[in-house]
């Protein structure tokens, strides 16, 4: 069977995906291990992952981990993964049984699989992939430090840091403006049930500190994932950013 593919314009015609895939193409990776390749951005199941450079035994995979090249992920019957690829904005959906390898961009099933099922593919905007590459978020796997019991993302040693406006200055706000407005649009496109676009929002979030703001949409992330661990943590995390930065307790939720 073919893979099915979907293009996510997150536009007003085709004009706009012709100029995403030339941005495409001259976006750096931010804020990134070398070997960083994607994103888990869904997962369900008891699907385990085993990366020959890293470690000898598979190992469980976590929601919003780090994918790295050469990663081996074994999905049983029923168990569900998809992957974000950085370079392309490819996000495959897989379904097992199946054993696959993460590559530079896409994944291919390993050698020897008998009729393996074939993923759906999604490709996202650019502009969506590029906030997603590079933001300062402490996930699974990340290039981090430690500060007490919180991860915090390290700069990594392969990429300079990020130059960005100041949090509070006009340039900011009015990139925060913009990319809520590029979230709104996307996330009436996608399903219902799909935190994608919360989570690229929430790293343009976290990029300029807007802590509370996190932490609301956080709060309608785990409604839709309670168990969660991952977003539980960047809860904490936001939480712990907020107070220390005096900033107040997040706006109820918009209705």
């Amino acid at each position: 069977m073919n893979a099915a593919r979907k293009v996510i314009l997150c536009g007003q015609g085709s004009v706009w995906l012709a100029v995403f895939s030339l941005l495409l193409l001259t976006v750096p990776a931010q804020a990134q291990n070398s070997s960083d390749a994607g994103l888990v951005t869904k997962l369900s199941g008891e699907v385990t992952y085993r990366n020959a450079a890293e470690q000898k035994e598979p190992a469980r995979v976590q929601a919003f981990m780090k994918v790295r090249r050469g990663d081996i992920f074994k999905l049983p019957g029923e168990s569900l993964l998809q992957i974000l690829y950085f370079a392309n904005g490819r996000q495959e959906t897989w379904k097992g049984p199946v054993s696959i390898r993460a590559g530079e961009a896409e994944s291919l099933p390993e050698a020897g699989a008998k009729s393996p099922s074939q993923p759906e593919v999604n490709i996202l905007a650019p502009k969506a992939t590029k906030r997603m590459t590079g933001a300062s978020l402490p996930l699974p796997r990340s290039s981090v430090r430690y500060s007490g019991v919180i991860q915090t993302m390290g700069p990594s040693k392969d990429t300079p840091p990020v130059a960005r406006p100041k949090p509070d200055s006009e340039e900011a706000q009015r990139e925060i403006q913009e990319a809520e407005k590029f979230y709104q649009g996307w996330r009436q496109q996608a399903p219902a049930d799909d935190v994608t676009p919360d989570f690229y929002f929430l790293g343009v979030l976290a990029d300029y500190q807007q802590y509370p703001e996190m932490e609301r949409i956080l709060d309608a992330m785990l409604l839709k994932r309670p168990g969660e661990a991952t977003l539980k943590e960047l809860k904490a995390w936001a939480r712990s950013q907020s107070a220390s930065s005096g900033q107040p307790a997040p706006a109820p939720a918009r209705k």
